[in-house]
């Protein structure tokens, strides 16, 4: 007798190549939302808690250039869970809101940060209007965009006017050396002790090479001008293995 029961297909996920040439909204979604119970502690274990020294520092810098503004409005736009929406608000007088595409890691934020208001949503289309904030932030996450140039004018839009970016990302080291060791952690090491603790392989094969694609330096800060920003700057951290980006409106 004939057996007519089909064969049950698996959904095929999409490779870490291919998510790099599409960034598919939905996709990254799901990756970020598979990653979300390890995410904290990943960060901290590999880059050896120095990501937390990342974010203090472009929140000193935003202090400084706040000045005497008392009560500061922010956004911190790809928050994940909320790091650095939390080290902003430890400026005096501000208000912080935060945006992530991620639902499982907005239940973790929410969880961390009660006093920091969460929204649902991705850059390219924010949900706030024209020059609500003085300051509008992202760690980490600009790289995932699904399109890069209408997220960065998103942030010039939200921003009032002398406003200012302040976005930190992953940086390759220039200096030839520095680099190829740098390349055989981020590659070689950093995926394996990943996997020892998370289920997604997918996510720490994508992360390295998303950070080799993304323009960097010179290249992401003529980004930020040709969108709108006046002024754009880069301030590379911890020999290079991370870099500050400073745009104002």
């Amino acid at each position: 007798m004939a057996n007519n029961t089909k064969p049950s297909v698996k959904p095929v996920k999409e490779s870490a190549k291919s998510l790099l040439r599409t960034k598919s909204r939905g996709s990254i979604r799901s990756m970020f939302d598979e990653v979300a119970p390890t995410y904290d502690f990943l960060n901290h274990l590999l880059s050896l808690g120095i990501d937390n020294y990342w974010r203090a520092k472009a929140t000193s810098k935003a202090k400084r250039l706040l000045g005497t503004n008392n009560a500061p409005k922010i956004l911190d736009v790809a928050t994940g869970t909320g790091d650095l929406a939390a080290s902003m608000a430890k400026i005096a007088g501000a208000t912080v809101t935060a945006l992530d595409l991620s639902p499982e890691m907005l239940v973790i934020a929410r969880k961390k940060y009660p006093h920091i208001t969460f929204h649902e949503g991705y850059a390219e289309k924010l949900p706030f209007s024209n020059g609500s904030f003085e300051i509008v932030s992202a760690g980490f996450g600009v790289r995932n965009f699904e399109n890069l140039d209408q997220g960065m004018k998103e942030f010039h839009r939200v921003l009032k006017p002398g406003g200012h970016a302040f976005i930190i990302e992953p940086m390759i080291p220039r200096n030839s050396t520095m680099k190829s060791l740098y390349l055989i952690y981020f590659k070689k090491v950093l995926p394996k002790i990943a996997a020892l603790f998370s289920k997604s392989s997918f996510a720490y094969d994508y992360l390295p090479n998303s950070v080799e694609q993304f323009p960097q330096a010179e290249a992401f800060t003529a980004v930020l001008k040709r969108n709108g920003f006046k002024s754009a700057e880069y301030f590379p951290m911890t020999f290079e293995t991370s870099i500050l980006y400073v745009a104002k409106k």
